[in-house]
């Protein structure tokens, strides 16, 4: 799996070409996060009316990994629904219509690793042949999506939830990207940080001050100093970044 496909910065995980989404070897299975199905509706209800583009841009994300990696497993690492604390008519039917086309596509299994926003989803998800778990491990990979502390040790632990990108001023012009993000951890482990795939969640800017990230995962151990962004992008792929201390004066 050359660069034509992606970027393997990690044994055994190939971040993919210019989409938001991994692919881990030994699992066969392609990873995304932060779906946030159900968005505009939620949006809907507060006033602001958007394109319905989360189900859209969800499913030509599965598919172009399907068609790159020849993936049987998909793993979604937490937030395939937005809302927390009910299950919106729109969440419903996206949920199931991703699925479905999640199978259609040809992933013969589809997990879900849940997330903060994953309330009430169970049920739909598993009517439907679906998997949900709390964390996943494959091999010395720990998938989870971020929230939570996590116990023991790995030597990689994959999340979503940060949204993470990166805002970069080029001759007094910002341009926003969503990024994959590499932070060591103190006890040498690494977390991968996913972007999220969702149309409508551009992301949260990176910072060198651990305190401003939402996982407790990095904010208790994460050496962001040393962190490498991997801009993500649908026309130019991937573009690794220096690390993070060496743009403290762009980002």
């Amino acid at each position: 799996m050359g660069s034509d496909v992606g970027l393997e910065m990690l044994k055994d995980i190939v971040m993919l070409r210019g989409i938001p989404a991994i692919f881990i070897r030994r699992a066969n299975a392609v990873v995304i996060a932060d779906l946030h199905l159900g968005y505009e509706e939620s949006m809907a209800r507060q006033g602001v009316y958007l394109p319905r583009l989360q189900i859209r841009k969800a499913l030509r994300v599965i598919r172009k990994a399907k068609e790159i990696t020849g993936a049987k497993k998909l793993i979604i690492n937490g937030d395939i629904k937005h809302e927390f604390g009910r299950l919106l008519k729109s969440e419903k039917l996206e949920v199931a219509k991703f699925l479905r086309g999640a199978y259609e596509t040809g992933y013969s299994e589809v997990i879900l690793v849940r997330g903060n926003h994953d309330n009430y989803v169970k049920p739909i998800i598993e009517s439907l042949g679906g998997e949900v778990v709390e964390e996943l491990v494959e091999g010395d990979v720990l998938l989870t999506h971020g929230h939570k502390k996590v116990r023991g040790s790995h030597g990689v632990i994959v999340i979503g939830h940060e949204h993470p990108s990166i805002s970069v001023s080029i001759s007094g012009v910002k341009a926003r990207f969503p990024i994959f993000l590499l932070v060591p951890l103190e006890d040498d482990s690494m977390v991968l940080v996913l972007p999220a795939a969702g149309a409508y969640q551009t992301g949260n800017p990176v910072s060198v001050i651990r305190e401003n990230y939402l996982s407790p995962i990095i904010r208790e151990k994460g050496v962001v100093s040393e962190a490498v962004p991997i801009i993500v992008d649908e026309t130019e792929g991937l573009m690794p970044l220096p690390k993070i201390s060496l743009l403290e004066s762009l980002i």
